[in-house]
C-alpha cells in the first residue's frame, strides 16, 4: 500500500524507453505547474480516466488546475489513464500510478479528483484507483489514503460509481475546488471521516456513504423520501470566473490539439434530449471584448495553431459575428487558425465560418438529428429539411468541401420511415452540393440515441444492440453506391454500455467492477473496447440489465431523485407530455419564459 508518506518520485528511467509515446509521461511540458512539494500545505491530483492524448486538452480539468495552482499554498498535478503498454510496465515491476509532474505516487496525495465526462470511463477510473495501490471501494480506504472525488456531466447520477468515490461535485466546479481545497488544508492530518462529513456540508457536494437510501421491494436502491436534496452548483458570472490562458502545450499531438476558448455556458434551445442543455441552464456569455483578450494571451503563450470558440451553441452568442470576425483577426496575428463547434443550420453560421476560416476550407458540421417532421417535433428540434439544403447549399457555394451531418437513431417513437428519411435528406443534400460543385461530399455520424438523467427522455426506452444494427443496416443499404456520401456509425456495443450505466442505481458498481476484473478498461476506444468482459460482468453480478433499458413511468422513484439540477421534475414530465403529443417549444431565451424551474431559482441570470 502507499501511504501519503510515501512521496518519493516513480523512477521511470527503465520504463519510458520501452514504451510507445513515452511523452505522455514526461509533465515537462510548456505552462505545465512545478513547486516545491516542502513548501506546500495541500497536494491534489486532477485524473483524467482516458488516455493523455484525449484528456490533456479537457478545458474542465484546464480550468481547475489554475485555480487550484493560483494558490501558494496547493499543488494541483495531473494523472491520466495509462497506455496498455505504460500499466504493463507498471504492473511487471510493482511501481505505483504517479503524477505527470512531479512523478509522485497518486497515494501519497491528500486527494485525487477524477473528471467524468462518459460513463465508458468507469472502469478506467477503477484500474487508475488500483494501479495507484488505493482500495477501490471507500468503504475500504482508512485515514492514510487519498480523498477520492469527482466531477463532471456524468456525476448527476452518481449512483453507479458511488461505492467508489468519497464525495461528487454536481455542476460547475470553479468555486467548489477551491472551497473544497480550503477545507482539505484546515483537516489534513484529521481522520477522514470527520473531514468528509465537513465537505459533505459545502453546497452541491454528494457523500454517498451518509446519505440515507432505501431498497424496494423490486431491489431497486434509491434515495429515501425524506433525504435532502444536492442543489447543483452555478457559476453565476462567467467573465469573472477563471479561465486557463497558460494552456497546456504537448510534446505529442492530441486528438483535440487546439486551444479550446469558452465563449458561452449555458443552452435554452430545449432539445429533449441533450442532458448538458438540461443542466447547463441559464446561458451566461463571455463578452466579446474579454474573450478576445483571452484569445490572444493565449495564443500568445502557447503558440497553438489552433483555436475553437466553444460553447453549446456558440452561434446564439449575442455577439457572435463580432466574437468570430475578432477572433479571426487575432488568429491571422498568430498565424493560427479559429474553428467553430457544430453549427447552427442558417445562412449566418455559414457567414460566421466565413468570417473565420481563411483559405482553409475543409468542412461544416451540423447536426439535424432527425429527417422528418414528426421527429423533429418530438425532439424539439425544429429544423426545416429547406434550412439544410439552403445552409449546404451556401456552404458549397462559398467553396467548402464538405458538409457533415449528425443524426441519431432510436429516438423515441422512431419509425423505419424516419430511417429512410436520413437517407433521402442526405441525397438531396448531397444534389444540391454537387450543383455548385462535383467534388462536394456528405459525411454522416450516426449515433444510437442514450436516455440521460435530467431530460425530458429519461423516462424513454433505450432500443437493444440487434435493433440498432438493423436501424444501421436500413441506412447502410440506402447510401449503397452513393459515392458522395461517407457513412460513419458509432458502435452499438458502445451505446450499450453507456446506456447500462447512464440510468442505474448503485446495484451496477459491481458490474463496473467486475468488468474491470475481467480486463474492461479504456472503453470510449472501439480499439480496447472489451465487450465480452461487460457481458460477462453482467452475469457476475447478477445484474437485471434488462433495468438499464426499459421505459420509466413518469411517477416512479429515480436513483438520481436526490440530485437538483434546478430544471423542476414537473417541467421535465410536461416535456415529455409535450414531445408525445408532437408539440414544439420555443426557446426561451428569445421569447416567453418556459417555465422549466431555472428562472424561478436564478432569476438575475434568466433576464
Amino acid at each position: 500500500m502507499i501511504t501519503r508518506s510515501d512521496t518519493a518520485p516513480v523512477r521511470l528511467d527503465d520504463v519510458l524507453p520501452r514504451v510507445e509515446r513515452p511523452s505522455r509521461y514526461l509533465g515537462t511540458e510548456v505552462n505545465s505547474v512545478h513547486k516545491d512539494a516542502a513548501r506546500i500545505d495541500l497536494r491534489i491530483a486532477l485524473a483524467f480516466p482516458d488516455l493523455y492524448d484525449m484528456g490533456l486538452g479537457n478545458l474542465g480539468l484546464l480550468i481547475l488546475y489554475g485555480i487550484l495552482n493560483d494558490q501558494p499554498w496547493c499543488w494541483a498535478e495531473r494523472a491520466y489513464a495509462p497506455a496498455p503498454d505504460m500499466e504493463a510496465a507498471l504492473r511487471e515491476r510493482g511501481l505505483p500510478l504517479f503524477t505527470n509532474e512531479s512523478k509522485t505516487p497518486l497515494g501519497a496525495l491528500d486527494a485525487i479528483g477524477f473528471t467524468l465526462q462518459s460513463e465508458l470511463t468507469y472502469t478506467s477510473v477503477l484500474n487508475m484507483l488500483d494501479l495507484a495501490k488505493i482500495p477501490l471501494r471507500s468503504a475500504d480506504r482508512t485515514d492514510a489514503h487519498p480523498i477520492v472525488f469527482a466531477g463532471g456531466p456524468t456525476a448527476f447520477n452518481p449512483e453507479p460509481m458511488a461505492p467508489f468515490i468519497d464525495f461528487f461535485v454536481i455542476g460547475d466546479g470553479e468555486e467548489a475546488v477551491l472551497e473544497i481545497a480550503e477545507v482539505l488544508r484546515a483537516q489534513k492530518g484529521k481522520p477522514r471521516a470527520e473531514t468528509l462529513s465537513i465537505l459533505a456540508r459545502l453546497e452541491g457536494l454528494y457523500a454517498p456513504a451518509a446519505y440515507p437510501f432505501e431498497t424496494l421491494p423490486d431491489g431497486r436502491i434509491v434515495p429515501a423520501l425524506d433525504a435532502p436534496k444536492i442543489v447543483r452548483r452555478t457559476v453565476n458570472d462567467l467573465e469573472a470566473a477563471r479561465f486557463p490562458i497558460d494552456y497546456i502545450v504537448p510534446f505529442t499531438k492530441l486528438i483535440h490539439d487546439r486551444v479550446g476558448l469558452e465563449v458561452m455556458r449555458g443552452c435554452t434551445h430545449g432539445c429533449r434530449f441533450c442532458q448538458a442543455g438540461m443542466t447547463s441552464r441559464p446561458v451566461r456569455e463571455r463578452g466579446a471584448e474579454q474573450a478576445n483578450d483571452l484569445l490572444r494571451t493565449a495564443l500568445d503563450r502557447t503558440g497553438c495553431e489552433e483555436a475553437s470558440l466553444v460553447s453549446l451553441s456558440t452561434c446564439d452568442h449575442s455577439q457572435a459575428r463580432a466574437l468570430a470576425l475578432h477572433a479571426a483577426h487575432i488568429a491571422r496575428e498568430n498565424d493560427a487558425a479559429v474553428s467553430l463547434p457544430s453549427l447552427r443550420l442558417a445562412p449566418f453560421a455559414v457567414d460566421l465560418a466565413d468570417a473565420i476560416s481563411g483559405l482553409r476550407r475543409s468542412g461544416l458540421t451540423f447536426a439535424p438529428e432527425a429527417a422528418t417532421a414528426r421527429l423533429r417535433a418530438v425532439i424539439n428540434k425544429w429544423i426545416p429539411d429547406e434550412d439544410l439544403l439552403r445552409t449546404a447549399a451556401e456552404a458549397f457555394r462559398r467553396g467548402w468541401g464538405h458538409v457533415k451531418c449528425y443524426f441519431m437513431i432510436g429516438l423515441p417513437t422512431e419509425r423505419d420511415e424516419d430511417i429512410d428519411a436520413i437517407v433521402d435528406l442526405c441525397k438531396r443534400t448531397l444534389a444540391v452540393g454537387r450543383s455548385i460543385s462535383r467534388r462536394a461530399q456528405i459525411n454522416t455520424g450516426i449515433s444510437t440515441f442514450v436516455p440521460k438523467p435530467f431530460t425530458p427522455f429519461q423516462w424513454a426506452e433505450q432500443i437493444s444492440i440487434d435493433e440498432a444494427r438493423r436501424r444501421q443496416a436500413i441506412l447502410e443499404k440506402g447510401f449503397a453506391r452513393c459515392g458522395g456520401i461517407k457513412f460513419g456509425r458509432h458502435d452499438p456495443r458502445s451505446t450499450f454500455v453507456e446506456g447500462l450505466l447512464s440510468r442505474a442505481d448503485r446495484r451496477v458498481a459491481d458490474v463496473i467492477e467486475a468488468a474491470w476484473r475481467r480486463g474492461a478498461r479504456l472503453d470510449p476506444s472501439d480499439e480496447y473496447l472489451r465487450f465480452d468482459a461487460w457481458i460477462a460482468a453482467i452475469e457476475d453480478a447478477a445484474y437485471p440489465a434488462e433495468e438499464s433499458f426499459r421505459a420509466r413511468t413518469v411517477g416512479e422513484r429515480l436513483p438520481w431523485d436526490h440530485i437538483d439540477s434546478l430544471v423542476s421534475r414537473a417541467w421535465l414530465e410536461l416535456e415529455w407530455k409535450r414531445a408525445q403529443e408532437l408539440e414544439h417549444a420555443p426557446d426561451c431565451r428569445h421569447g416567453e419564459c418556459r417555465a422549466c424551474g431555472v428562472s424561478q431559482r436564478l432569476p438575475e441570470l434568466c433576464q
